[in-house]
């Protein structure tokens, strides 16, 4: 088995990346898939780090506290970049992703108490019965061999589609679930990119394909909205309905069809993508540390005895969560957060940054760095103890990305994850199917290419 990953020291992350900084046709020839692949080990020590022959004249960040005046001190001074914007813009419009300023901050209100707390504990009772549902029908499958990645999005875009939309959504649930698979193909971010004339050409293409297809989507979703406008005055059902219905607390506005639309595509991406992608990694994970598999199965029989969870158990699986921390430290499901652009002439970490700038910041390269984590490319979940988190910068682990544009549904993806992990495993280990290759590809999410192929063995 190979898992072609850079900066890896064992079977299971690979060989480490050269010392030198690629060449430019060696990073088109081995980059295009998985860009994370061919980032030089220089990256992985410095707090700071910029090589005009691979980042362009971009600075990429991995200092906590240059991290925290990026996303949180002076946000302000570092708006996502022209470019990046207009290529997300393609598919997901003017949402919380792509979306700036008061346009931004009108949506993140209006959104926000789906995603209180109290709308949370909503959810669970119908994740754990989809999650049951998902073992009953591996049951049936004996020791079936599977495509966990692929297990895991249907999944968990059956928790979005069950908690967050209606029956009369379902044919919507399933054309979103494709245009988002789809659509993600289409993010061939490169090398290439940074090239002039050849980048705006390349920019150029993949905006069209984008927007191909996505238009499969939208001649499907507005006549859904059409129609629940036409029900105004109804309790909202669902998030579709509060979205139509919702006005701003403070200017009273309202949403467009073309903003529901825009939100809802941000919340099928945010709900389910990055949720499965969690999820397939921990998976992978557990299958090649049985010492981890052996505690996290203690402590689910000690609190649940076999039983599914309900929200109040959550605080009692400490480890399990931590489990799934430490999967998202190693694959983040966003590998690599939005292009900032400097507004105005600053100073990070000691270096200058001109105005025009590119500043770049990676989870990926954050959660593997030496500076900040002990061992990094080792698999330890109780690095996310108590004890060992005392002191840990907050900037240093961002698998939700930080500062005011954090995911709105962070604590969603954290509790639908748990409550997966907590009752498929229960009822189930899942062994990988040996003499396999397995590679990334990075595009908005990070995800297996081809999958990842598991056999299924009752517990």
């Amino acid at each position: 088995m190979n898992l072609q990953l850079a900066m890896g020291a064992s079977h299971l992350l690979g060989p480490l990346p050269p010392e030198k900084t690629p060449s430019i046709l060696k990073a088109i020839r081995h980059g295009q898939d998985n860009p994370m692949a061919i980032i030089p080990r220089a990256a992985y020590r410095d707090p700071v780090w910029s090589s005009s022959s691979f980042f362009g004249n971009a600075l990429l960040v991995s200092d906590p506290a240059g991290v925290k005046q990026v996303l949180l001190d002076k946000v302000a001074n570092y708006p996502k970049a022209d470019m990046e914007r207009e290529i997300l813009s393609a598919a997901f419009g003017e949402g919380l992703l792509s979306s700036d300023g008061e346009k931004w901050r009108s949506h993140r209100r209006i959104m926000a108490p789906s995603f209180d707390i109290r709308s949370l504990v909503s959810y669970v009772p119908a994740m754990a019965a989809i999650a049951e549902a998902r073992a009953n029908a591996w049951h049936t499958a004996g020791s079936a061999e599977i495509n966990i990645s692929d297990e895991m999005t249907g999944l968990t875009l059956e928790v979005i589609s069950r908690t967050m939309f209606s029956a009369d959504a379902s044919d919507l649930t399933a054309i979103v679930g494709d245009a988002l698979k789809d659509g993600q193909d289409q993010f061939d971010f490169s090398i290439l990119d940074m090239m002039p004339v050849i980048g705006r050409w390349h920019i150029g293409r993949m905006i069209k394909r984008v927007h191909e297809t996505f238009s499969v989507l939208d001649d499907a979703m507005y006549p859904l909205i059409a129609a629940r406008a036409k029900m105004a005055g109804d309790a909202p059902r669902d998030l579709l309905d509060r979205l139509i219905a919702a006005r701003d607390s403070e200017t009273g506005i309202g949403m467009t069809d073309r903003e529901v639309r825009d939100e809802v595509v941000i919340i099928f991406l945010a709900g389910h993508e990055t949720t499965a992608v969690a999820m397939t990694f921990v998976w992978y994970l557990l299958s090649q540390h049985p010492d981890v598999e052996a505690k996290l199965h203690a402590e689910l029989e000690s609190v649940l005895g076999g039983r599914a969870p309900a929200h109040a158990d959550l605080a009692k699986l400490p480890y399990a969560r931590m489990v799934i921390e430490e999967a998202m430290r190693l694959y983040p499901p966003a590998p690599g957060l939005s292009a900032r652009q400097v507004a105005a002439d600053d100073e990070i970490c000691g270096r200058k940054v001109k105005k025009g700038r590119m500043v770049l910041i990676f989870p990926w390269v954050l959660h593997r760095h030496e500076a900040l984590w002990d061992d990094p490319l080792r698999f330890d979940p109780e690095r996310f103890g108590p004890e060992r988190s005392a002191g840990r910068p907050r900037f240093a682990y961002l698998p939700f990305g930080g500062g005011p544009r954090i995911c709105i549904g962070a604590q969603l993806a954290m509790m639908e994850a748990t409550i997966i992990l907590a009752t498929l495993a229960q009822k189930f280990r899942l062994r990988l199917v040996p003499a396999q290759d397995i590679e990334l590809q990075a595009r908005i999410t990070l995800r297996p290419k081809d999958g990842i192929r598991m056999r299924l063995e009752p517990r």
